[in-house]
């Protein structure tokens, strides 16, 4: 069983990029008065590389718009593999349609070798390349790699080694997206910042769908929401198929339903058994956001040393063993022993904000290797003040969530 273990990437100088020879490029002079573009952004120079090939993949086995003046447009940015990681390849900017029969794939751009899809600099540029060849009335993207949700870059893997170095200064930085590469015969991992990526977003998406593990919490949500209208994402680890990619662009182009995503998602892995009846998602409307930062803000005032005292091995998690930093946000706020009226102003509030959610009951972790029921589900992860930690307390408090959020 493999998973969408997925991070955010850590800036590093932007590359030039070469144009590439591809036939007809799209005139900006096109009509662009009603046209959306579809951007599946799918970072996976990493081990997910083979699963998120086949996403693409799937993608065009779907509906796809002609290339007709006027029409909507679908396009993917990917970074080949050529079976190593030491082999750096060139980032390309594709177009997907549809001629006849025929599915088209024109290569839009080619990118310099080498350069990294999970730099900031790097995801601004395309991004702006994106708007300059194609204007159109709204934009949206599905974002595709390993992510750790908020916590610090390589936390996840290793936080013994942060808490112990707490005093030595170590940077920290929170990660959605992976880019591996070799560097003086040493494997590193290149990862994007939360706030540094949606800092780089240059214009305000219809939707961003994030295709990856631990992604689902309201602090990721926090960060986003002056970028995009409609954020999808798993409040779990993501088994491998992820999103169902067949019926995509469809649902996105002419539906205009990013919560129809989520919840064939859903549907996908609750047909499934076993250990891989496995997924939780939501769609959260960013507009309703801070009304519900506000609510949380007067409960964390009014219960923080419940919360700060709760027995984590008592909320319901969203993870395995002792990876203990995603936890469902009602049911911290339940624990800690909110009253009926709070709770239901809460619930109104989640409700305003969560426009779909769902589970199959249960979630798989790959750190001890079993299913874990889900009995509570808000639509968010938060992270729980109780759990061990001084580093990774200090570095909560850089949020913005928790800026907006903390009891004093």
């Amino acid at each position: 069983m493999t998973f969408k273990a997925k991070k955010l990437f850590a800036a590093l100088a932007a590359s030039a990029m070469m144009l590439a020879s591809c036939g007809k490029s799209n005139n900006p002079s096109e009509d662009s008065t009603n046209r959306r573009v579809m951007i599946l952004y799918s970072a996976g120079f990493n081990s997910l590389h083979s699963d998120l090939q086949k996403n693409i993949n799937e993608l065009k086995t779907g509906w796809l718009p002609t290339k007709k003046n006027g029409q909507d447009v679908v396009l993917v940015v990917s970074k080949p593999m050529n079976g190593s990681y030491s082999a750096q390849t060139s980032p390309l900017l594709l177009r997907l349609y549809k001629s006849g029969n025929t599915v088209v794939t024109d290569t839009i751009k080619v990118y310099s070798n080498g350069r990294k899809l999970v730099d900031a600099e790097s995801f601004k540029s395309i991004l702006q390349d994106i708007k300059s060849l194609y204007p159109a009335e709204g934009y949206g993207m599905i974002f595709s790699s390993h992510a750790t949700g908020w916590l610090p870059e390589g936390y996840y893997s290793n936080p013994d080694y942060y808490e112990d170095s707490y005093t030595k200064g170590k940077p920290s930085r929170r990660t959605l997206g992976q880019e591996v590469y070799v560097e003086h015969n040493v494997t590193r991992s290149a990862e994007m910042e939360v706030e540094e990526m949606a800092a780089a977003i240059p214009y305000k998406l219809d939707y961003l769908l994030i295709d990856a593990c631990f992604a689902g919490c309201v602090e990721v949500a926090y960060a986003f929401k002056d970028k995009a209208d409609v954020i999808g994402f798993s409040q779990a680890e993501v088994l491998t198929y992820g999103f169902d990619y067949t019926t995509m662009s469809e649902i996105l182009l002419k539906e205009k339903a990013p919560e129809k995503v989520c919840k064939n998602f859903i549907e996908r892995y609750a047909a499934m058994t076993g250990d891989w009846r496995s997924a939780t998602i939501s769609a959260v409307r960013t507009s309703k956001i801070d009304a519900l930062a506000k609510i949380c803000k007067e409960l964390n005032q009014k219960y923080s040393a419940a919360i700060s005292s709760l027995d984590w091995t008592t909320v319901q998690p969203y993870f395995g063993g002792e990876k203990y930093w995603f936890f469902d946000l009602e049911d911290i706020y339940l624990q800690a022993g909110i009253t009926d009226e709070e709770r239901t102003r809460l619930e109104a509030a989640l409700d305003d904000c969560v426009i779909y959610k769902g589970t199959t009951g249960q979630y798989y972790s790959a750190v001890d290797a079993k299913s874990h029921k889900v009995n509570v589900f808000s639509g968010f992860s938060m992270f729980l003040k109780s759990v061990p930690g001084d580093y990774i307390h200090n570095f909560y408090k850089g949020l913005g969530w928790d800026r907006a959020t903390a009891a004093n």
